[in-house]
């Protein structure tokens, strides 16, 4: 249920404007140009990378249960519309604390660092290191390697310091009873094994996709407090890395810090041997998430704040639409006063 209920919270902000692969994308997180920028436009960050390995199956699947359940149609183009039935269900949906936009599926290298952590220092307490490790990743292995000889991890009291450590930071996040259920049963330890994702669906009666996305919003609420806390030592250490340090991908950075360096936007794709579209996807980013960026090298000799307030009072972010209301306008220039007026729009169609 919570699943569907966020693909109708999305189809419900992309307002009939795209097809109804769009939300499919944007949960897989991916860096395509389009996607990114209906992340930002529709007040979609939360949910961008929620499942990046979610097949196209498993999503077309759902979508047609929805469709079988009346919650939702989708027409003749590839349009979905929420149906009267859909949006009473779509009233019910709990308000989730994600940040995929911020996490962008790193919260996952974070658990695995948490769980082979957390399940040898257990076995280090019951003076039985021979266990075979939870994950198998051998980038998790190193890592934890790493990290337990550079804290000391046998030193004395220091087990007990990390579980303390944990007993705050859950605490602090707010966690809620099913949220720590979750979380516990999903960690190992001395003589205890997780379960898998079926045998925690079957106990608590919630579907295995509904579970993922509440350790998910778990984790997020975890790695919140661990920014914001002062007091914590071990789990900031445990983060590092996880939370994005830049809004913009790491190609779009590339652009970016070439085009601070003082190249135009003609030798950047020069540069970068890439397409001039790409190329374009990554100035639309630069618009979007950087605050010092102006666009007005785009609109040589004009004022577009004028444009910009038209283009607020059109209320759609479709380009096709906008192109005919601005025909004097390419698409990435359209794009571009979409990204740098993207707030004040929100605003208003919220």
């Amino acid at each position: 249920m919570l699943f569907q209920q966020i693909i109708l919270h999305m189809v419900d902000r992309l307002k009939e404007e795209r097809t109804i692969s769009a939300p499919y994308h944007l949960i897989r997180g991916k860096r395509s140009g389009q996607t990114i920028q209906d992340v930002k436009s529709y007040q979609l960050t939360k949910y961008f990378a929620l499942f990046p390995r979610l097949t196209k199956q498993s999503y077309d699947q759902t979508i047609q249960q929805m469709i079988e359940s009346g919650w939702l149609r989708v027409n003749d183009l590839s349009i979905p519309q929420i149906t009267a039935l859909g949006k009473q269900i779509l009233q019910h949906m709990p308000n989730l604390h994600l940040n995929g936009w911020l996490y962008r599926g790193n919260e996952r290298i974070f658990f695995q660092r948490l769980s082979l952590v957390t399940q040898t220092l257990s076995h280090v307490n019951a003076n039985d290191l021979s266990f075979v490790p939870i994950e198998k990743d051998e980038k998790i292995h190193n890592w934890v390697r790493h990290f337990l000889h550079m804290v000391s991890y046998k030193d004395e009291g220091f087990i007990e310091s990390y579980y303390k450590e944990l007993k705050t930071a859950f605490k602090s996040a707010n966690l809620s009873d099913l949220h720590l259920t979750i979380l516990s049963h999903r960690l190992s330890g001395y003589q205890v094994s997780g379960v898998t994702w079926q045998q925690l669906s079957h106990k608590l009666e919630i579907d295995e996709i509904d579970l993922e996305i509440l350790l998910e919003e778990c984790l997020h609420l975890v790695l919140d407090e661990i920014s914001l806390s002062t007091k914590l030592k071990l789990l900031p250490k445990m983060s590092e890395g996880i939370m994005t340090t830049t809004p913009l991908t790491e190609s779009a950075k590339r652009t970016a810090d070439l085009y601070k360096q003082g190249y135009s936007f003609e030798q950047i794709v020069t540069l970068r041997q890439l397409k001039k579209s790409t190329i374009e996807d990554h100035f639309v980013e630069m618009a979007m998430n950087e605050p010092l960026f102006s666009i007005n090298i785009f609109f040589p000799g004009e004022d577009i704040q004028p444009v910009i307030q038209q283009i607020q009072n059109q209320q759609t972010k479709k380009l096709r639409m906008l192109k005919e209301t601005f025909p004097i306008y390419s698409y990435f220039q359209l794009r571009l006063l979409l990204a740098s007026g993207g707030d004040l729009i929100d605003q208003q169609s919220t």
